[in-house]
């Protein structure tokens, strides 16, 4: 179990104003229509109750009056059906706001959730804390919005209580006295149990168990990942690791609301007794003719009215309570800065390719303290082609990660035309870079032409270029095979389109490389999915195309980069050959030997 989360007077005001502006940002008109709906139903009861006694005792007044008609009630009446008539606008009205905010909320939040976990960088993203902080926020991003109507009612509630207590103190002090003291321990005992559902939900363990359930269901739920599932018979696995944790949590939940049930019944008998001695008391009063039928009438819904509204301010005081404290989880998320911060040297785009720099860095991921560069050194010239190769966990991909300020080094410096990287501009420095990973990005809503148009978005789309790039990545021929050319949806779940084979999506994500055109290129293993043939056709593109470009090429095949200026041999984060293809060969080493295995493989 964590620890209990306390709150601060000022989190209660800075989670509120914070949750207000996104909700006015959302829309204006439903913020304002929330007040305005909830607080004027919530009053209508007690008009409607004084209305009604007034009709009851003028028309007592008109039965023991000779020869008297109804027309002095008559302006009762009209206002009783004004009142009646504005309710039902204003029932119309919330309704149509309440269902417009779930509706308009539900994205608004969403683009809220991407925008910040996009500026928070991959960096940021992957510390543990922070893992966590992301899941409880999106399992309650929705709670924005709930914060911001809860304040809306607890407003209505306390407008109601406070009109119905000064009717029901005004002739009887001790029930307005008890249905208070009954209200303190209603609130007492659903603020108890809700700290104990929250903090079984946010405890570091059941959180983490949480995450890890869910990646289970993704799996599971993903068409994509059911041929090996299926294959290997690990469905069985994976639904007993979700069903388990779900079975304890939701076993823990059921504890907390069983106990919570017990006692808010056992309050509520409390309430019962305190009503019913209130409504006694009326009647007595009644009975001595103390008050007319009307105001008996009036109050008793007083006293109803006063219950109600003081019962609900509890709950809701015990709900904003527990919505705050699930919300500063998210508050703090959506206040948390990027490790990768952002510089402001501005950078325009290069004329000339740059001169990288990598001086004395060293590096550890975020989870680990096992350095994988220490000392490194390295220099790129103006544009120079230099290939990397090494074994796997060498530190190949995150050299390149590092050139592209995914991550920054925890000592050290890269430098850019002689200018430390951090103090770049960073979208001025992506707009100088290309980059094709590994692991690239595919996107199977889009069509041909839109994946590789994502290669330069900020610009129009050149479609006469985008028919060069597919050329060069040696993709044209079977994108005009598809029944739609480049229009074609990139994805068999949408109506009309296909499912590329692996090489293919790598060919238009190469296509999408040549279409930006940048001054610095890095390649992180751009072929693997790709035949040797194609290979060959696309490298030899690549270094005609790029001929005036810095050039990095991350490769495992050692025929793609024969033809780079330097080859560096990367071995646990350290260079352990570097030179030409010819000098490298001629060390009979470590490059030599690989290449000579590689090469008898092919044979």
């Amino acid at each position: 179990m964590s620890k209990k989360k306390h709150l601060s007077f000022r989190d209660y005001v800075d989670i509120s104003i914070w949750s207000l502006k996104i909700n006015w940002k959302m829309s204006r008109f439903i913020t304002i229509m929330s007040f305005v709906t909830t607080i004027y139903r919530n009053l209508t009861g007690l008009i409607n109750i004084y209305i009604v006694a007034r009709i009851i005792d003028s028309l007592i007044g008109l039965i023991d009056t000779p020869n008297a008609n109804l027309k002095g009630i008559l302006p009762l009446i009209a206002i009783l059906g004004v009142v009646q008539l504005v309710d039902i606008i204003s029932q119309n009205l919330d309704s149509y706001v309440n269902r417009y905010r779930r509706r308009l909320s539900m994205s608004h939040l969403f683009q809220l959730e991407y925008e910040k976990i996009f500026e928070l960088g991959v960096q940021t993203n992957q510390l543990p804390s922070v893992a966590n902080k992301r899941q409880i926020t999106h399992d309650w991003l929705q709670n924005i919005v709930d914060v911001n109507q809860t304040m809306v009612r607890i407003v209505a509630a306390f407008i109601k209580s406070i009109v119905s207590a000064l009717i029901i103190f005004s002739f009887s002090p001790w029930i307005g006295i008890a249905i208070l003291f009954i209200a303190g321990i209603s609130y007492l005992q659903n603020r108890y149990y809700f700290r104990k559902d929250f903090e079984w939900q946010t405890s570091e363990k059941n959180t983490q168990e949480k995450r890890k359930a869910w990646w289970v269901q993704g799996v599971l739920s993903d068409p994509d990942s059911m041929d090996e599932v299926s294959l290997v018979g690990a469905y069985g696995y994976l639904d007993r690791k979700f069903k388990d944790f779900f079975s304890y949590f939701n076993e823990g939940y059921k504890k907390i609301l069983k106990a919570d049930t017990l006692t808010t019944f056992g309050v509520d008998f409390l309430n019962l007794f305190v009503v019913l001695g209130g409504s006694v008391q009326v009647f007595i009063m009644a009975f001595n003719k103390v008050i007319s039928i009307g105001d008996t009438t009036f109050y008793l819904g007083s006293i109803n009215n006063f219950y109600g509204g003081i019962g609900w301010l509890s709950a809701e005081l015990v709900l904003f309570s527990d919505l705050v404290m699930k919300e500063k989880e998210v508050y703090e998320f959506f206040n948390l800065r990027p490790e990768v911060q952002d510089g402001n040297f501005r950078l325009d785009r290069l004329i000339a390719p740059p001169k990288i720099e990598l001086r004395n860095i060293s590096f550890h991921y975020p989870n680990s303290k096992r350095n994988i560069f220490k000392n490194f050194s390295l220099k790129i010239e103006s544009g120079e082609k230099i290939a990397i190769v090494g074994e796997n966990g060498a530190g190949k991909t995150t050299l390149v990660k590092l050139l592209c300020r995914i991550y920054d080094p925890q000592e050290g410096e890269i430098l850019v035309n002689g200018v430390n990287l951090k103090e770049l501009s960073l979208n001025d420095w992506y707009k100088n870079v290309g980059v094709l990973f590994q692991d690239f990005n595919f996107y199977g809503s889009l069509t041909v032409e839109e994946n590789i148009y994502m290669g330069k978005s900020i610009k129009e789309i050149d479609r006469d270029r985008i028919i060069r790039a597919a050329k060069n990545a040696d993709a044209h021929e079977f994108i005009t095979k598809y029944k739609k050319g480049y229009q074609t949806v990139m994805s068999e779940r949408f109506k009309g389109g296909i499912k590329p084979s692996k090489g293919q999506q790598q060919k238009i994500a190469i296509a999408r490389f040549f279409y930006r055109d940048a001054p610095f290129a890095i390649f992180d293993e751009p072929t693997s999915a790709i035949d040797a043939d194609a290979e060959y056709r696309i490298f030899n593109r690549i270094y005609n195309f790029f001929d005036n470009k810095t050039v990095v090429i991350i490769s495992h095949r050692f025929s793609t980069v024969r033809n780079a200026d330097r080859i560096l041999v990367v071995k646990d984060g350290k260079i352990v050959e570097e030179g030409t293809h010819q000098k490298l060969i001629a060390l009979k080493k470590v490059y030599a030997d690989n290449f000579r295995k590689q090469a008898e493989g092919y044979n």
